[in-house]
């Protein structure tokens, strides 16, 4: 049995777990990540997590960023949460202290992996992950594989256009008018709400539960949401063809709300062959902390 250690760092905590080769989680480890304090205490953080753990059977180490990574360097590109960190050499310093292979990712990337390697994309061939959620972000996965592209933008759906005339709000000044992350995520379900309905609608979670309860501009917001989500779905199948999709993310807690609207718009965009592609909701319960640890085993083969 192989093992891998998995590192699922986020602005605010960061998750350090054991894990066999199939998804089972032997220990973890939950701490603050010190996001905003600098690459140096970042990393110092982490290794003095890591001797918590018997590291002599561990084939890999994976490193789930959030932002793109480099795959090739093995560095991260941008760094929203934690700033000062792009270009940093975490994977290089990180595997010089404790002599394991160490490799980086992107989370959603690393989310991704997991749900193609041990979650609902299990058995496809050619898995596109997207990951609704506060954001928007995705991956694809081909043969256990994150397809990265160039500087690790490949599955970055965030600015895809699906909605021009769209309202841009300035929260968005970094995207695309009418791109898919200003109009149908998380964040975006709950500025649309509190303009639509006011305060009381003023998150994704309020909106969910008003359109749950029967309030038609709640609904409406939903349909528009998932009109636009199936757009965007529609676009990477033309591209890349996946034998499904697997949506995850906070926002899919709420799938019985909207999944089927996404479905049936999504089938009258897509190629004639392309419509019956599945639509499925992510299956694991941790897939940061599964997916960083799916990096390395990734990558080593």
């Amino acid at each position: 049995m192989n093992y891998y250690i998995g590192i699922d760092l986020g602005g605010t905590n960061v998750r350090v777990a054991k894990v066999d080769e199939e998804g089972r989680i032997l220990k973890d480890v939950i701490a603050p990540s010190h996001g905003k304090e600098g690459p140096e205490k970042i990393e110092a953080n982490i290794l003095e997590l890591l001797k918590g753990f018997d590291l002599s059977d561990v084939k890999s180490i994976g490193l789930a960023i959030p932002g793109p990574v480099d795959g090739e360097k093995n560095v991260i590109t941008m760094a929203t949460n934690i700033p000062g960190c792009e270009g940093y050499p975490f994977a290089d310093n990180i595997q010089k202290a404790v002599d394991v292979p160490v490799f980086l990712d992107n989370d959603a990337n690393a989310a991704g992996l997991a749900e193609a390697i041990l979650g609902a994309g299990r058995g496809y061939n050619e898995v596109y992950f997207l990951t609704h959620s506060t954001g928007i972000g995705g991956a694809l996965v081909i043969d256990g594989h994150v397809v990265s592209g160039h500087k690790g933008y490949c599955g970055e759906v965030a600015n895809v256009i699906v909605d021009p005339e769209a309202k841009l709000y300035p929260i968005y000044s970094h995207l695309n008018k009418g791109g898919v992350e200003t109009v149908a995520s998380g964040t975006a379900i709950g500025l649309i709400g509190e303009e639509v309905i006011g305060p009381e609608a003023a998150s994704s979670r309020k909106v969910f539960s008003m359109a749950k309860d029967g309030d038609e501009r709640a609904i409406a917001i939903l349909d528009r949401m998932s009109l636009n989500l199936a757009r965007c779905l529609s676009a990477i199948s033309a591209i890349c063809a996946p034998d499904c999709f697997v949506i995850g993310g906070g926002c899919s807690h709420s799938s019985e709300m909207y999944f089927d609207k996404v479905r049936e718009y999504f089938k009258t965009m897509a190629h004639e062959g392309m419509r019956e592609v599945p639509i499925l909701k992510a299956a694991l319960a941790e897939p940061g902390v599964l997916g960083a640890a799916m990096i390395g085993k990734s990558r080593l083969g």
